[in-house]
């Protein structure tokens, strides 16, 4: 049998691994957001409806590891889950539109969605790696 101590070290561990890996996809978002804005060639991309599902498709990877983190940390029950709950259903309501070649829900075109799409990442990242330091500290 382990020790509660053990158990503990472990999930913190393995909260912290899985926030380090998120952040990691995080760099590979900020580069996909930062070159296709900034006009450079991004792979896959073709134009702003081909970025934003680029740009998606590693956002969902990036929320794979923040669920794991929030589940590490904070749990399922935090304030943090429903955050990233609500904000990922929106995504991916948006992610389908994208792929069907629809227009977005309540924006202008593409490239709206493309840098809201953005923010909603950083949001959820940072909802996260907030519930994962505050786990830290109360701890």
């Amino acid at each position: 049998m382990e020790a509660k101590g053990t158990a503990g070290r472990r999930t913190r561990g393995m909260a912290i691994g899985m926030a380090v890996l998120g952040t990691l996809v995080g760099v590979v978002a900020l580069y996909v957001v930062i070159a296709h804005l900034g006009g450079r060639s991004v792979p896959f991309v073709t134009d702003d409806r081909t970025a934003f599902v680029v740009l998606a498709v590693v956002g969902m990877v990036m929320c794979a590891f923040g669920i794991q983190t929030i589940l590490h940390s904070t749990g399922w029950l935090s304030p943090g889950t429903f955050v990233g709950i609500a904000l990922g259903i929106l995504v991916l309501i948006a992610f389908a539109m994208a792929l069907m070649d629809k227009p977005m829900l309540l924006l202008a075109d593409y490239r709206a969605g493309f840098i809201a799409l953005a923010v909603v990442i950083l949001t959820k990242w940072s909802v996260s790696t907030i519930s994962l330091i505050y786990s830290l500290m109360a701890r």
